[in-house]
């Protein structure tokens, strides 16, 4: 079975099954990488020191913050899917940090600023050329005051184009937020990324 042949049934069970079929159909993997190189180390965000992760405890923020929380995750990958810059502006404050890392602790890019940040994403949307949907789950609030929190959270990314509909990444998020005008924005994310099967925009 050739890997062209493998790639082809990959991409048409998941048009077929969505990602529920990929899931079943095995790993998608980059081009130009092999499947070693495609692995990573297990629990490596929590190895690496990039999320910490706290034990069962009562809620540190009230319901209502909690939501809104989530709301900035959410919003911020519809945004992003649907390439809406000005959406992305106002999820960010003044001093934004945003790092991206692919199976390590280490972010293969860094970008500082508010303006540079959305700026960023812009051209990371113009690379890509595909649809693609951010699906975020698992949002946990781990530390909040009433300006400041760290929330984690999940997203798988599916990614649709000419050759079908694939998963695209499965992704660990770290935040630090802040609330300005009653509003939460990010002061720095985390975006690490367990894998990543397109070509990485460049950088």
């Amino acid at each position: 079975m050739t890997e062209q042949y493998e790639a082809n049934r990959r991409t048409i069970l998941g048009a077929v099954a969505g990602v529920a079929g990929l899931a079943y159909a095995g790993p998608v993997l980059a081009q130009g990488t092999s499947a070693a190189e495609q692995t990573p180390r297990q629990a490596w965000a929590t190895k690496d020191g990039a999320v910490r992760i706290g034990p069962n405890a009562a809620p540190v923020a009230s319901a209502l913050d909690m939501l809104l929380i989530g709301q900035a995750f959410s919003r911020y990958g519809m945004a992003h899917d649907e390439g809406l810059g000005p959406v992305l502006a106002t999820l960010f404050t003044a001093d934004a940090v945003v790092e991206v890392a692919d199976g390590h602790g280490k972010p293969f890019q860094t970008v500082r600023g508010h303006d540079a940040v959305v700026a960023n994403f812009a051209n990371t949307f113009g690379q890509q050329g595909d649809q693609r949907r951010h699906c975020f789950s698992n949002v946990l609030v781990e530390e909040a005051s009433e300006t400041k929190a760290r929330a984690l959270a999940y997203a798988l990314v599916s990614v649709a184009s000419g050759g079908g509909l694939i998963l695209g990444a499965a992704v660990i998020y770290t935040a630090d937020l802040r609330k300005e005008g009653g509003l939460w924005k990010f002061s720095r994310l985390f975006i690490g990324m367990d894998a990543y099967t397109t070509p990485k925009p460049k950088v």
